[in-house]
């Protein structure tokens, strides 16, 4: 297996590179991640990764300064680079140190990252082809972490395997029952490595020294803490609490690092695990509709739901947007709030976050159609993702989207008497130009508007359709035309419309009649 280390400042970004690449299937595993490359380089000097993956911009230290350092002791370290297509020039800087692949964010998608870290695997495996028993000895904390996560997630189902693994881990004497503990990913923003040293040092002087205990902590693909619990003291479900509440405590107190954590029932067989690992994780998502920073017990403070319902809450994009472009800002609000009161009654974790990225997509896609500045629209979109990310409850999502969508309508009308100038400078364009080709893409952008908030804007000031509008100029043209000598034919190409059967169907959809009868019915031969 080859090392990585994951550094990116967005956790969201973070979690999206662990969640989209199958590591273990590759070969590969996630040792640590960090916020910065200051946080990365401590890390990154106590346990060298053979692959590092690193943003360019990032607070405290960025990427650059992070790849000179680690070249002054580790020259050969494969180095993979993320980025944004406008730094590119930090790229450039970054490959005179020998990095091996470069990824630009916005087209990164998960085949691409596979065979840029297979491209970088293979080199490793070129330059150093008896690395495997040389690193066997340090691999053993990777390899317990692992075989510890391979246990609560199922991987080894038959009872011998089991067996076999605890046996490994030196587990077989461990008191029982045994607890789940998982601890969410609000407490480790600051990257894994640092979080799960605070959460084995808060244990070291709680549950050995008061309770008698021991423990085991592992990172899950996701970044998040679980705990192992091991103690015939604490049988009771009220010493468990105890433990539970003892370590959330002291996580604040001496590293104000606020985080829930999710119990599960306890265990007398190590065949439940993967079950206590699934209730805990179910109660510390459950965070969304009681608030964070508590201890949540699976069965007591959480009670699963029996026969829940399960049809979707259905949101309408349609209707969302016509209040924004309708300005209608107190029905946003209403809709908004029943969407919100419907997720808070069915109390459905997996519900919330669909309906929420649902309104985010909504949300930035209006704010595309009403800027022509796509640098600010990516800009937004980070910032939107990055705050959505640090969410924790179901009343912050509320009042986060409320606020959104109502900074968004405010904006709208805003810009709104500048942009009434455009499209007024548009329907005089219309007046002269008629007769040459005119598309919605070609006329916003002559205004300097997005076709999509032109669209609305233009049916918003004139009553009708950009394209309705356009017909009706162009059928009182050819209306005008037909009471001279020329060609029905003829008089649809000097009005704009090339096709003589639409210019003709489309004249009597408007007018009831087709031009020849127009034209007759003008000179009273009818």
């Amino acid at each position: 297996m080859f090392s990585v280390v994951i550094v990116e400042d967005e956790y969201i970004v973070r979690y999206g590179i662990r969640s989209m690449i199958e590591w273990e299937k590759m070969g590969l595993t996630v040792i640590g991640e960090a916020a910065n490359g200051q946080e990365a380089l401590a890390f990154i000097r106590q346990e060298p990764p053979d692959i590092l993956i690193t943003d360019i911009k990032m607070p405290i230290m960025d990427g650059i300064g992070l790849i000179s350092e680690v070249r002054k002791f580790s020259p050969h370290m494969k180095i993979l680079i993320l980025s944004n297509l406008e730094d590119f020039q930090y790229a450039k800087e970054a490959i005179r140190y020998g990095v091996s692949e470069y990824l630009i964010k916005s087209d990164m998608m998960p085949r691409d990252f596979e065979q840029a870290l297979m491209k970088v695997k293979e080199a490793i495996e070129e330059a150093s082809p008896n690395r495997e028993e040389k690193q066997s000895a340090s691999a053993q904390p990777l390899w317990k972490e692992k075989l510890l996560l391979d246990l609560v997630e199922g991987t080894g189902t038959e009872q011998l395997s089991v067996q076999s693994a605890i046996e490994s881990l030196g587990l077989l004497d461990a008191k029982l029952p045994l607890y789940v503990l998982h601890i969410g990913k609000n407490a480790f923003q600051l990257g894994i490595t640092e979080g799960q040293s605070y959460i084995r040092s808060a244990l070291d002087r709680i549950v050995a020294a008061e309770y008698g205990a021991s423990y085991e902590v592992f990172p899950d693909r996701l970044g998040e803490m679980n705990v192992l619990l091991f103690s015939r003291k604490a049988q009771d479900l009220k010493a468990v609490r105890e433990i539970a509440q003892s370590l959330l405590t002291y996580l604040v107190d001496h590293y104000e690092m606020l985080c829930t954590i999710g119990v599960s029932r306890g265990i007398m067989a190590w065949s439940d695990l993967q079950n206590a690992h699934e209730q805990a994780m179910t109660a510390a998502k459950y965070k969304m509709f009681i608030g964070s920073g508590k201890v949540i017990v699976y069965g007591v403070d959480y009670v699963p739901v029996q026969n829940q319902q399960t049809e979707p809450i259905k949101v309408s994009t349609n209707h969302i947007h016509s209040m924004v472009y309708a300005f209608q800002s107190e029905e946003l609000q209403a809709y908004l709030e029943e969407i919100f009161e419907h997720l808070t009654s069915r109390k459905d974790y997996d519900m919330v976050q669909i309906i929420s990225l649902e309104l985010l997509i909504m949300l930035t896609t209006l704010w595309s159609d009403v800027s022509s500045d796509q640098h600010n629209i990516l800009h937004l979109k980070k910032q939107y993702f990055d705050q959505l990310a640090k969410l924790e409850t179901i009343q912050q999502s509320k009042a986060w989207f409320l606020q959104a969508f109502e900074e968004l309508v405010q904006h709208m009308i805003h810009v709104y008497n500048s942009d009434r100038n455009g499209i007024i400078k548009a329907a005089q364009y219309i007046q002269m130009y008629y007769h040459q080709e005119i598309s919605l893409q070609s006329i916003s952008q002559l205004v300097h508007l997005s076709k999509n908030y032109f669209a609305n804007l233009f049916k918003k000031e004139m009553g009708e359709s950009f394209l309705e509008h356009l017909t009706r100029i162009r059928i009182e043209k050819a209306k005008a035309l037909l009471t001279g000598e020329l060609k029905t034919a003829d008089i649809g190409h000097l009005v704009g419309i090339q096709d003589p059967k639409y210019f003709s169907k489309v004249f009597k959809k408007i007018t009831g009649v087709s031009p020849s009868e127009y034209r007759n019915r003008t000179r009273g031969d009818v």
